[in-house]
């Protein structure tokens, strides 16, 4: 029987509070603080056929819209040098209300997998052609930028007045399955999520016949463990084809595992 949506929704703004973010402080922008946020007891489901990143943007906005310290000034706010040029996009402009400041706040959600390396690791997502250290370097040269380098094509209401950025990146950092410690990259949160991952043709080397697998779906991707405890997952089996990363809750393990195509990671 398919996941309530309204469940799905839920667990995603638990997740959006309550998991620990997989960046730390940043240079250019501190992490964002959740703590203030509550869930209200009525959440209009979201739309879950989008992609992840605009399903937690989604989320994040309906917690702004019921937070009484919070109030929610833009989003996804085009910044536009003329009719022509788009310089880029604030994810969400909000006041704070106790302290007066304005905060240019951008989000994501992202998971990495640590690829050991002879000279350390490399960090791909499931989708081999993303990668956090790319991720990173956009972030803090570009994104988080906007607001001190083009404030002035901000619309007439915001142009003159002070404005910080914030970031609130979430996700997790899956480990190899035969690492024998925890990947290191910089500036990764040192409390992050963590998972473990390992290609279709390890999972019989590293499971016991008979364990049993559950595929997450990808709006829960976010969710630490925990958060889907009773909730009735899709079962999932090894015999299956592979040709992209899945994510699975496995029988007896307390984190989450990827298990990724043979050769990953292979970009297209």
């Amino acid at each position: 029987m398919p996941i309530d949506p309204s469940a799905i929704s839920r667990v995603l703004c638990q997740s959006l509070v309550a998991a620990p973010p997989l960046v730390g402080h940043l240079p250019e922008a501190d992490q964002f603080d959740c703590g203030a946020l509550e869930i209200p007891e009525h959440l209009a489901p979201l739309n879950l056929e989008q992609k992840l990143g605009h399903i937690t943007e989604a989320g994040l906005a309906l917690l702004l819209e019921a937070s009484l310290r919070y109030e929610l000034l833009a989003q996804n706010l085009q910044i536009q040098k003329d009719a022509h040029t788009t310089i880029g996009e604030l994810d969400f402009l909000i006041q704070d209300l106790e302290s007066g400041e304005r905060i240019h706040l951008e989000i994501a959600t992202k998971f990495y997998l640590a690829v050991p390396r002879a000279s350390g690791h490399d960090f791909p997502g499931p989708d081999a052609r993303d990668n956090y250290l790319k991720k990173l370097h956009r972030l803090r040269s570009h994104q988080l930028q906007l607001s001190a380098r083009y404030q002035n094509y901000f619309p007439e209401a915001y142009r003159n007045c002070s404005i910080v950025s914030r970031q609130l990146i979430h996700g997790c950092l899956f480990d190899h399955v035969y690492s024998t410690e925890l990947a290191k990259a910089e500036f990764i949160d040192s409390n992050c999520r963590r998972g473990r991952w390992l290609t279709i043709d390890q999972v019989p080397k590293h499971f016991a016949v008979g364990t049993r697998y559950e595929l997450i779906p990808k709006p829960l991707w976010p969710a630490p463990l925990p958060l889907l405890d009773g909730m009735d997952l899709e079962p999932w089996s090894p015999n299956a084809p592979v040709d992209r990363c899945v994510l699975v809750r496995v029988q007896g393990e307390a984190l989450p595992f990827f298990i990724a195509p043979n050769g990953f990671p292979q970009i297209p």
